[in-house]
């Protein structure tokens, strides 16, 4: 096949995608969600209605990640029907903002007709910045800060902060209410000449007896 040939071809998909794309109307193509701490399964709601003449057929929806999937209640499209995408993400351990996709794919197009977007987020209760610290010769001898804030929703609190006290040394900097920042750490090994590695663990409580926790982990290598 010659290279002209590919090209006409190519060109020839693309304009058929979009011109059989522009007879689907979205009533959205993005989809945010808040999650409760509890909660491991969210699903957004995406619906299409076929404006044109012809009957169309949804081929495919793919999923650019494991932790998503779809459902749609009929993949035929006739003129002037409706029907529902439900988007599904599955939590596991994540945590913070999360963004998928699914594309949607009709019969006979290898292009996507609609890239359908979730913005999921999921409450951190107690973040730790950094969530690693570690001392190595070369760097030499300092002591590392550590920002803990509060998901204010769920968590109000710090109750307890669980380290080796005999490898650590760790102190407070007066906290920061308006940066939303609770405490500092200020963290130090009591000798850059032993190997270690370890965890500090802060554990926090909020209304409801509701209760959190996370880990910071910390390296020594001399």
């Amino acid at each position: 096949m010659s290279k002209v040939l590919v090209v006409r071809l190519f060109v020839f998909v693309l304009v058929t995608t979009a011109a059989t794309a522009s007879t689907l109307v979205w009533d959205k193509l993005e989809a945010y969600v808040e999650m409760t701490p509890e909660q491991e399964e969210a699903s957004a709601s995406f619906k299409v209605t076929n404006k044109g003449e012809e009957t169309l057929r949804i081929a495919d929806i793919k999923a650019n990640c494991s932790c998503t999937s779809s459902i749609i209640n009929g993949k035929i499209l006739e003129p002037g029907v409706t029907k529902e995408i439900v988007g599904i993400f599955n939590k596991g351990k994540r945590q913070g903002q999360n963004r998928y996709n699914l594309r949607v794919y009709l019969d006979n197009l290898t292009e996507p007709v609609a890239t359908l977007s979730m913005n999921v987020r999921i409450p951190t209760l107690i973040e730790a910045k950094p969530q690693i610290v570690y001392w190595k010769e070369s760097d030499g001898k300092s002591e590392r800060r550590i920002q803990l804030t509060l998901d204010s929703n769920y968590i109000d609190e710090i109750i307890h902060i669980d380290y080796d006290t005999r490898r650590l040394k760790v102190t407070d900097e007066p906290s920061r209410p308006k940066s939303g920042i609770a405490r500092v750490l200020v963290v130090e090994p009591k000798s850059y000449d032993i190997p270690y590695r370890g965890a500090i663990t802060v554990y926090g409580s909020g209304p409801g007896g509701r209760k959190a926790e996370t880990r910071v982990h910390t390296f020594v290598q001399p």
